[in-house]
Formats: structure tokens, C-alpha cells, sequence
């Protein structure tokens, strides 16, 4: 029974995966035959999570966009968020059925890494129909608390088309993607809805963790 709902999750995160690239590279074919001057432009402007958001910004095409979606999911941000939770999860231990030592460090680890696939696979995937640009963008401010606190609040928003910075409901939905998964898939039976919210209300903790290392040690891209 386990390994079908494995199997299920492996299957769901491919699907989400392919339809990523299929939606934006979608509307990459869609902006290059318009006549839109700014979509013209846009292909050749720097859209990494990395670039200049103030002065450079131009919403991503579907090539760079599930580029984007790659680099959150695997990039260094995934894995240390990753790292950070488990490390926190192994303090407690929490679940106290897995074993505290570096076996019980590795599966919790794995298990964080796989709620991050799950979570940024809903957001891309959800930014996509609704046309956001989920990644996280380097803040153009200077100073530790401004740069800071917007690594924390974009946690909870993306980008436009036009570049305005906008409440995201793909980045509300998707930890809750993430630990609701885990705990119906691989965490023990005696784990609840209650519990699944619970651990995606701590998920934002280790999103702002990512986006800190996305902001001040991850390389301009």
C-alpha cells in the first residue's frame, strides 16, 4: 500500500513537472509571434531569480521560468532549506518514530526535501495558469534588516507581467501541497489534517531560510 502511494506521488510530481513545461513554453511561442514590443524586449532582458528587479525586471518566458523552477527545487536554496528543517525537526525529534541519529537525520531530510519538490511543483505550476513569476528576486535595496525583511515577505508574493509586486496565492497554497503530501504519503499513520497544517505553517520558517540564502550567499545568476 505504501509503495503505491509512492508511486502515486513520483507519477503526480512528474505530471506537475511536465506540465510546467508545457504551459510556459507555451506562452514562450505565444510572446514571440505577438507584436508586443515589451515581450520582445523581455527575451533578451536577465530574468533569473538573481537579476535586478528595480531596473531590469521583465517577466520570465516559459524557458526561464521552469529553469527558475529548477534551481528553487534543486538549487542550493532547496537544499539547505531542507537541511535547516530536518535539523530542526531532529532536535525535537519530530516524528518521534524515526530514529534519532544519522539515520533518522537522513529520513527526515529526505522527507523535507521531498515536501520542497512538492511545494515548488504546486507553485510553478499554479504561477503558470495564473500568470506569476513565483521565483524569488534579489531585493535592490541595501542594509541587512530591509534586504531581510524582504526575503521574509516574498515568502508570501511574486511578480506580474507588468512587474508589480502582487499577494501570491500559488506561494500561500503550495507548503500545504508539501506537508499534506508527506503526511498522507510517507509520515506514520497516527499523523492528521491538523498535524499536515501544522507543518506547513513551520514550512514558511524554512522558505524564508531559502530565501536568505538566496539573498545574501547565493551567486548573482
Amino acid at each position: 500500500m505504501v509503495r503505491r502511494q509512492r508511486s502515486r506521488i513520483v507519477l503526480a510530481l512528474l505530471t506537475g513537472m511536465s506540465a510546467i513545461a508545457q504551459a510556459q513554453l507555451g506562452s514562450a511561442t505565444s510572446s514571440s509571434t505577438g507584436t508586443d514590443p515589451q515581450s520582445e524586449v523581455a527575451a533578451h532582458l536577465p530574468s533569473a531569480p538573481g537579476a535586478s528587479v528595480a531596473r531590469t525586471y521583465a517577466f520570465p518566458d516559459g524557458k526561464q521560468q521552469f529553469h527558475n523552477y529548477l534551481y528553487s527545487a534543486f538549487g542550493p536554496p532547496g537544499f539547505i532549506s531542507a537541511a535547516v528543517g530536518a535539523g530542526l525537526e531532529q532536535n525535537k525529534p519530530a516524528p518521534p518514530e524515526w530514529d534519532s541519529g544519522a539515520k533518522g537525520y537522513g529520513e527526515r531530510y529526505g522527507s523535507r526535501f521531498g515536501m520542497q519538490i512538492v511545494s515548488q511543483t504546486t507553485a510553478y505550476s499554479l504561477g503558470a495558469l495564473l500568470h506569476e513569476d513565483v521565483a524569488y528576486h534579489r531585493c535592490e535595496c541595501t542594509g541587512f534588516v530591509p534586504r531581510s525583511a524582504h526575503a521574509v515577505v516574498s515568502t508570501l508574493t511574486a511578480k506580474t507581467r507588468s512587474g508589480q509586486t502582487v499577494f501570491s496565492f500559488p506561494s500561500l497554497v503550495s507548503p500545504y501541497a508539501g506537508s499534506f503530501t508527506a503526511v498522507n504519503a510517507w509520515y506514520p499513520s497516527r499523523y492528521e489534517p491538523a498535524d499536515a497544517l501544522r507543518i506547513g505553517n513551520m514550512s514558511f520558517v524554512f522558505k524564508a531560510a531559502g530565501n536568505m540564502v538566496g539573498e545574501f550567499l547565493a551567486p548573482r545568476r
